[in-house]
């Protein structure tokens, strides 16, 4: 299944999905991805046979090692070689695996992780000629590819994960795949049925990265009390007043973007270059606005930007009034 993807056009696919094979490469920096690509051929191996794995550095690799480790074994074991450091790697490892390339051991899967970089290029390309499956080991730096992983976390453990929930874990969370990998473990672990955002919010609210969402979301709803006390905390226990003016900014942009306009959320994304979930959340949020109370609140955030940026002795008070104006705003 997997094989035939990376034979055609080499084009990356899933960790998830890749299967065993003679040549494997994982291409991207992202050590999360590369970590649970290695982990997902190695299950999927030892679910069939006894298999004798070695692990190199191809920064440290000593002529011979692979062909070494390639050979027939007399119990007729599975092998599985895994190689990191592609990016680093030194001449030896390059001219072995390059000869290996032309001619991979049919009892072996070799396994291969290149973080970036040009050194190896050779290489490279030399393992996508002769068929080698990529995987997909890029970072994941839309909110829309973080939301995908973790649904895909939960949905593999049979969970049940909202669609709040998925956004409120990534805003908590989504600067660091690993730890977003490890909150949803852990989500997974100490609570039962359906994680919604009551139950994030008990785990990770506290986190910084969250609160500027959590308080412009209030905000844009009129929720006026939420929105305050949520800001009043975070800016009580240090959180820098800056984010959140962007993120109040940002989130009325896009309340913006969508108002009046009848387009499908999908239309909508590929024109505005957003997720789909944001249109539709922004879409939501657009019921509750007029236009000359959204332009005039657009005013009101950037003047606000402006005095949490220095032009004001209170950065405070600016946010706040920022905030109060538009959930007022948004009664309307």
């Amino acid at each position: 299944m997997a094989a035939p993807r990376g034979t055609s056009k080499n084009a990356g696919i899933s960790w998830r999905s890749v299967t065993p094979a003679p040549l494997i490469l994982l291409q991207g920096s992202e050590e999360l991805l590369a970590s649970r690509a290695f982990e997902t051929v190695r299950t999927a191996l030892r679910g069939n046979a006894e298999i004798e794995m070695t692990r190199f550095e191809a920064n440290s690799y000593e002529r011979g090692e692979l062909l070494l480790a390639s050979s027939p074994s007399l119990f007729s074991e599975t092998k599985l070689i895994e190689i990191r450091q592609l990016g680093t790697m030194n001449e030896d490892f390059l001219n072995d695996a390059l000869s290996y390339a032309k001619s991979p051991a049919p009892d072996a899967t070799l396994v291969m992780h290149h973080s970036g970089g040009v050194r190896g290029k050779k290489l490279l390309d030399a393992l996508k000629a002769a068929g080698a499956i990529v995987v997909d080991c890029q970072p994941l730096k839309k909110d829309a590819e973080k939301i995908d992983f973790v649904a895909q976390e939960f949905r593999t453990a049979k969970r049940k994960l909202t669609a709040e929930g998925s956004r409120a874990l990534v805003a908590a969370l989504g600067s660091d795949l690993s730890e977003l990998a490890a909150a949803c473990s852990q989500l997974l672990q100490d609570t039962t049925g359906a994680v919604d955002q009551d139950v994030v919010d008990k785990y990770y609210g506290g986190r910084v990265e969250a609160t500027g969402f959590k308080v412009a979301d209030a905000a844009l709803a009129g929720r006026a009390d939420v929105a305050l006390s949520t800001l009043r905390h975070a800016l009580a226990t240090g959180t820098d007043p800056v984010p959140i003016v962007a993120t109040l900014a940002m989130k009325l942009r896009q309340v913006a973007k969508v108002a009046g306009v009848r387009k499908s959320s999908g239309q909508l994304a590929s024109e505005l270059g957003m997720a789909p979930w944001q249109v539709q959340q922004a879409q939501e949020q657009a019921r509750n606005w007029k236009a000359e109370d959204l332009a005039r609140c657009i005013r009101l955030v950037a003047e606000a930007d402006a005095q949490v940026k220095g032009a004001s002795r209170d950065p405070e008070y600016a946010v706040e009034r920022a905030v109060m104006q538009i959930s007022l705003a948004a009664r309307h």
